[in-house]
């Protein structure tokens, strides 16, 4: 499909209050022979066609092609329309990399299905036009109709930015025309209970230059922590407080995760939106108190965020648990998106640090090899015999969800993986994530950019670039915080350069056509240990080899009778690296760990005693995979952290 202009998902207006850029979508292209740009056409040619397929099959498409006529009954979530929304974000957005009858074909009749829902004031919401009329905008804090309508101006930003014509960018006007004229008034302002309206109007001002969409996401970012959102009927499964819809405290107090994790990182990438426009210093200073409350106190090692099921919700500072870890799937997207954007604004590694553990770990594992199951949950242990009572925590990937937001955020996250892969300023240039591909782009000095990137990434540390244009400016190179050595060499001199106070090196220089970097970031296997004070993990190890965390699970396990709940591992002996092969993905690397299996006596039954009636088998090995990988093979336990011997 030809091409508008190719602006990726976040493109601010204003570059003053950032430290570099994002580069448009065409000017980044990810290799089919790297792992990234092999998941982009996966996700394109095998997710998006199988979100179609659901979509079209639980109703939801004809929830908008029927509203207002005889055949209408409403299927699925009180907000289902917003799976449609950001399935259409992702199709949009994939269109750059491929497309096909049958996604075109979804693209106009789901257009022509939200137009015929729409009505004439702009409004447009299947479940309240059709379900409660009498209804609309009472139900702040549970009726998602401002979050609904977020993701469907999303979608059409995508259409906008990646086609020549967008009719869903007309839709997405008028609907947000409604809202300037029945919020912006004073005393009229209403912020929804789940956040996502706010960085939608940013991202529809920034790609129409409607300055009342900015100033109406201001307001209502602004306008929470008052306690206000309220509902006149609870369409949720209970009560919610206002911390848990992030109401508690103004963004400009709140520097710590509460509540229902989701909703909280959706709304931090609204306030980082509006800071990047703005420029309020109290936004920031906020924000990263937030972000290290987050990372440094309540993420799992694989980057899964919410470790309560009852809401959806973060815990306390290292309440952490394994088997009940909630770590949805969505949440780590949000982080992903979120940190993105104060990589933006601050230019700290840290930062892109969590999103590529995000992006290799609890993201990339949510999604069966197939493409076609998703994890809504993303624990940590799952125990053998598992008791499933809910969906959400199945302990297989399944194929569409009751509640089914993961899917279609998946999609439209791959679709646009090589946007949060290098950012630039008028005179420097940052690769931030690194995967096979190639970048041609021109600086604001005039210095053109051309980079060819090979790399193995994660599986190894060595990242050979070959520069293709001529041009004068500074190549910075982050250096993740798991490297504790590499090496940079250009044209085969070695460099001195070292890791700078953001995390990077950086080379500035007079780039010639033919020059080429070896970088190499020293990649070998080890244990982490937890905070002491993460009960849950206490007296284990997990295992991690550069960006990548692993797990030990059943299919595994070699030795007759044995079940990977009870392995301890030896962590004075070896580990030792090599390959498993994982249908449908191949060969991919594992690491091999000694120890031994502890089981309870088979004579004994209580199971508390002093001591313990304990039976060591012999001295064994185990092989660890990608937690990414886990539960493609068969199903059966799993764990991230073992015990020590």
């Amino acid at each position: 499909m030809s091409q508008k202009h190719s602006l990726g998902p976040v493109s601010p207006v204003v570059d003053t209050f950032s430290k570099s850029q994002p580069l448009p979508l065409n000017e980044v292209t990810l290799s089919e022979n790297g792992d990234l740009g092999r998941w982009q056409i996966h996700n394109a040619k095998t997710t998006i066609p199988h979100l179609i397929d659901n979509l079209i099959s639980t109703g939801a498409l004809a929830n908008l092609q029927d509203i207002g006529t005889p055949k209408f009954k409403f299927k699925g979530m009180w907000f289902s329309d917003s799976d449609i929304h950001k399935s259409l974000e992702a199709l949009c957005w994939s269109l750059h990399l491929y497309s096909d009858k049958k996604q075109t074909d979804f693209l106009k009749e789901a257009t022509a299905a939200i137009a015929h829902a729409q009505q004439e004031d702009g409004y447009v919401n299947t479940y309240f036009q059709g379900v409660y009329p009498d209804e609309k905008w009472v139900n702040f804090g549970w009726g998602h109709e401002l979050y609904v309508g977020g993701h469907m101006i999303q979608a059409a930003v995508a259409e906008s930015r990646v086609l020549k014509d967008s009719p869903l960018l007309k839709i997405a006007t008028k609907f947000a025309d409604l809202l300037v004229k029945k919020f912006s008034a004073p005393g009229t302002l209403q912020m929804c209970g789940h956040p996502e309206i706010e960085t939608a109007l940013i991202e529809l001002y920034r790609e129409t230059k409607n300055e009342s969409y900015l100033d109406l996401a201001e307001k209502m970012i602004l306008g929470r922590g008052y306690e206000k959102i309220t509902s006149k009927r609870d369409l949720g499964f209970h009560p919610a407080s206002p911390s848990y819809m992030q109401d508690h405290k103004t963004v400009k107090e709140a520097t710590t995760a509460v509540g229902h994790s989701v909703r909280q990182l959706y709304l931090n990438a609204a306030v980082m939106d509006l800071y990047a426009e703005k420029g309020d210093p109290a936004l920031l200073k906020a924000q990263e108190a937030m972000w290290e409350d987050m990372v440094y106190t309540k993420m799992y090692v694989t980057g899964g965020l919410g470790s309560r099921h009852k809401d959806e919700a973060f815990g306390d500072s290292y309440e952490l648990p394994n088997d009940r870890a909630y770590a949805e799937t969505c949440a780590s997207i949000a982080n992903f998106m979120w940190s993105w954007r104060l990589l933006l604004v601050t230019g700290k590694a840290r930062y892109a640090d969590v999103m590529e553990l995000s992006l290799y770990n609890i993201i990339a594992g949510s999604v069966s090899s197939d493409g076609c199951k998703f994890f809504y949950s993303n624990p940590l242990q799952y125990r053998t015999g598992h008791f499933t009572a809910f969906d959400t925590d199945a302990s297989e990937r399944l194929s569409w969800y009751t509640c089914s937001c993961c899917p279609p955020n998946i999609g439209r996250t791959v679709a646009t993986l090589q946007h949060y892969m290098a950012s630039a300023t008028s005179d420097t240039f940052a690769l931030h994530l690194y995967s096979e591909g190639t970048i041609n782009t021109t600086l604001k000095s005039g210095a053109n950019v051309g980079l060819k990137i090979s790399t193995a990434y994660p599986n190894n540390g060595a990242v050979k670039i070959a520069v293709t244009e001529n041009g004068k400016y500074a190549l910075q190179l982050r250096i993740p915080e798991w490297c504790k050595d590499f090496s940079l060499s250009i044209n085969g001199t070695a460099s001195s350069e070292k890791r700078n106070s953001l995390g990077y090196v950086s080379i500035d220089r007079e780039w010639k056509s033919g020059d080429a970097i070896d970088f190499d970031l020293k990649m070998t296997a080890e244990f982490l240990k937890p905070h002491p004070r993460i009960d849950a993990a206490r007296g284990c190890v997990s295992l991690r080899k550069g960006p990548v965390i692993y797990a030990i699970e059943q299919a595994d396990v070699q030795d007759k009778g044995c079940f990977v709940d009870d392995f301890a591992v030896d962590t004075k002996a070896a580990i030792k690296e090599g390959k498993v092969s994982i249908p449908g993905v191949g060969e991919i690397p594992a690491l091999e760990i000694s120890g031994h299996f502890e089981t309870f006596a088979k004579s004994a039954d209580y199971p508390y005693a002093n001591p313990l009636p304990v039976e060591h088998s012999s001295p064994t090995k185990i092989t660890a995979i990608p937690y990414a990988q886990w539960g493609n093979r068969v199903k059966g336990g799993m764990k991230v952290w073992v015990p020590t011997q």
